[in-house]
């Protein structure tokens, strides 16, 4: 998505070069563009984030919120916002209610997706939404497994592959026990989602060095060829991930193991130089946590190096983004989801340069978790007062569950944010009972969020 975002400036950039080029080289130029010529719209985008804390008695359900980029990036507590009930979209598309709506993602088609791809962790459900109409044009349930090879109703995050020919599922298994990946074949111009393989990870237990092989999350390499998986005990496999139609099946070519990749890992992201980043995370039990960059250049000829490993200040590491300097320069930006805290590590050095708590007056506990990045605006999801995931037994009535848009210094060292910069995501007529007596608590539980260009 940060490629789609960086080539289009550079288009844009590359034409204002040859405009000025054309008029500097012709002395009758002048400076106003003729009557015919047509501006270059700036591209916009929208954010997405899910609040997947039911929306219906029976646990089923969840809500979609989508926001202007601008309107939330200039006064994000006052902007407008669409909200679809996802149960009721989901019936509307002759599918199954989801379950704890947990992570969004986009496609690539392009340089603006075409469809958000939903995982629902609760219900073994992955969704395909269409961006223009908002609908649900697929649904993928994937309990069971592929011909029944296995798989559970954890589907914890639903990515599609660069080149847009399949969705890989992460599917982290039942507790105690270890998970799988499933694979979809994507034809989104028509509209078709195949559930086509499954594999099993608990074979790889040993070599990872834990007890099971659970996936959290995992991001393709460009070429599409693999996948970089994160695991809730630690480790990382590397997937060759075969082909989109499920006749060449996935194999796994690489096992890091928990000694070499520790904590848990969560977001996965692709960087420039066919490099992989990912975090590793301590949880709410507290313990170390670390920020990974894979070279993955050698991943076809069956070079895997270990990764470059980088401790972290805080607790809990969640989202992961990355910001680029006044000079260029590529850092990371992560938001510690336990400790309230937001690192910035200097990708050149791999050193960290700076870390700043997010909790403040107008959000004492905001829990910050997936965040997406913007020019200098980033969007972050906090979570709610009674955590559905993860970090349940971390509640609290301080919570101010919504999206945080902060800014970002154009050094990558440091943000700020007021509570104008809080899109909030509280929701009245749905109360968690019992935690909180005497107090109307919502049970509002923002997680996945993705900025959709369009």
């Amino acid at each position: 998505m940060k490629s789609r975002f960086l080539m289009f400036f550079a288009l844009v950039a590359l034409t204002t070069m040859l405009v000025s080029c054309s008029a500097a080289a012709d002395p009758t130029a002048t400076s106003a563009p003729p009557p015919t010529a047509t501006a270059i719209p700036e591209p916009t985008f929208e954010v997405w984030a899910v609040d997947q804390a039911a929306t219906g008695d029976d646990g089923q359900g969840g809500l979609l919120y989508i926001w202007d980029g601008a309107d939330i990036s200039e006064n994000a507590s006052e902007a407008d916002v669409e909200i679809i009930d996802l149960a009721e979209a989901a019936a509307d598309a002759g599918c199954n209610a989801p379950k704890k709506p947990h992570m969004v993602l986009a496609n690539h088609t392009g340089s603006k997706p075409s469809h958000v791809v939903l995982a629902n962790v609760g219900s073994g459900d992955t969704f395909f939404i269409d961006v223009a109409s908002r609908d649900i044009v697929g649904c993928v349930n994937t309990v069971g497994g592929f011909e029944g090879a296995g798989g559970t109703a954890n589907t914890h995050a639903a990515t599609a592959s660069a080149d847009n020919s399949m969705v890989i599922v992460a599917n982290i298994g039942a507790k105690g026990e270890s998970g799988f990946l499933h694979k979809i074949h994507t034809e989104y111009s028509e509209n078709h989602y195949h559930f086509v393989e499954t594999l099993a990870l608990d074979e790889f237990s040993s070599a990872l060095g834990t007890s099971v092989a659970r996936p959290i999350c995992h991001e393709f390499t460009a070429d599409s060829k693999f996948a970089y998986v994160t695991l809730a005990g630690g480790g990382l496999l590397v997937v060759d991930v075969g082909s989109a139609d499920g006749t060449t099946p996935m194999t796994v070519v690489k096992v890091y193991d928990k000694a070499t990749v520790p904590g848990i890992g969560c977001g996965v992201a692709r960087l420039p130089d066919n490099k992989i980043m990912t975090n590793g995370e301590s949880g709410a039990k507290g313990g170390d946590d670390f920020l990974y960059t894979f070279d993955a250049s050698g991943a076809a000829n069956g070079v895997f190096p270990d990764p470059v490993q980088i401790e972290l200040p805080g607790e809990d590491t969640h989202g992961a983004v990355t910001c680029t300097d006044k000079n260029g320069n590529l850092f990371a930006v992560t938001s510690m989801r336990v400790s309230n805290d937001v690192n910035f590590i200097d990708l050149q050095t791999n050193k960290v340069v700076a870390t700043k708590s997010m909790a403040t007056s107008f959000s004492l506990d905001p829990k910050p978790d997936v965040a997406d990045i913007v020019g200098n605006k980033m969007f972050i999801a906090l979570r709610g007062a009674k955590p559905l995931t993860a970090i349940g037994g971390l509640e609290s009535a301080d919570r101010t569950p919504g999206v945080a848009v902060l800014t970002i210094s154009d050094n990558c060292k440091s943000f700020s944010w007021e509570a104008k910069d809080l899109a909030s995501m509280e929701d009245p007529t749905r109360l968690v009972s019992g935690s909180f007596p005497g107090q109307r608590i919502t049970a509002a539980d923002p997680h996945g969020l993705e900025v959709v260009w369009k």
